[in-house]
């Protein structure tokens, strides 16, 4: 196990097998309201032992990113957005819980000034993926750590949240079908397991944060040296 793991895999084992969990603030900036998350024993004990993590874990280390990004005086330049505000539930009809999901990303993106990017989580289904937006541009990144095609529920979020955004602005864009956003599958580290893809996608924001896009067009793989890493971070935020 990871050495800087130990202290939080004891406290868990001590003290939350009986339902505790531990409280994890999260700032209005990546959910659009200030909110706590819980964690669960469930949560920490499949993050220790690699198994498949929640949306909740993920928000940990977004928070974890977003303090990174204010230390170095990166702040205005990355915005990260929450997953349950744009990842589809079982209880989603395909149109009415997408236009919703759409809507929460519009929010983020009302004020969007040039240069800015929009890291964005986003489950298709027990696989996470990772999209960074670029709205000035009409861009959309695509980061699969299986290297599938995009799946129709990311590409139809983001078109009509891009989409409602060229119009609020007034771009001249006056009709959907008169936009054209850009969709770019990148590459990137390839996960190798079946459960290892939350892991990858914290992976991908944090090259991203430190090194830009492109450093990951350089790695075929994560190392367990590299998983160690990220793992050692959320632990001890």
């Amino acid at each position: 196990m990871n050495r800087a793991m130990k202290p939080l895999a004891y406290y868990a084992h001590s003290s939350m097998r009986q339902g505790n969990q531990i409280e994890v603030p999260i700032p209005y900036t990546i959910m659009g309201f200030d909110m706590p998350v819980f964690l669960s024993f469930e949560d920490i004990y499949e993050f220790i032992n690699l198994q498949e993590i929640s949306a909740n874990c993920i928000l940990v280390y977004m928070r974890y990113l977003e303090e990174l990004c204010r230390i170095n005086g990166q702040a205005e330049k990355f915005v990260f957005v929450s997953p349950s505000l744009i990842s589809p539930v079982r209880t989603d009809t395909e149109d009415a819980g997408r236009r919703e999901r759409a809507d929460n990303l519009l929010s983020f993106l009302r004020d969007a000034p040039k240069e800015r990017l929009y890291l964005v989580p986003h489950n298709r289904g027990r696989h996470w993926v990772l999209g960074v937006i670029d709205p000035w541009e009409d861009l959309v990144l695509y980061f699969d750590p299986l290297r599938e095609k995009k799946c129709d529920d990311f590409t139809e979020l983001m078109n009509m949240a891009l989409t409602d955004w060229k119009i609020t602005i007034g771009e001249g864009i006056r009709r959907r079908r008169d936009c054209k956003i850009k969709f770019s599958n990148r590459p990137c580290p390839l996960q190798e397991g079946s459960v290892e893809c939350g892991y990858f996608i914290l992976g991908f924001m944090r090259d991203i944060v430190l090194n830009g896009i492109d450093a990951l067009e350089s790695k075929q793989f994560y190392t367990s040296e590299d998983l160690d890493l990220i793992r050692g971070e959320w632990s001890g935020h």
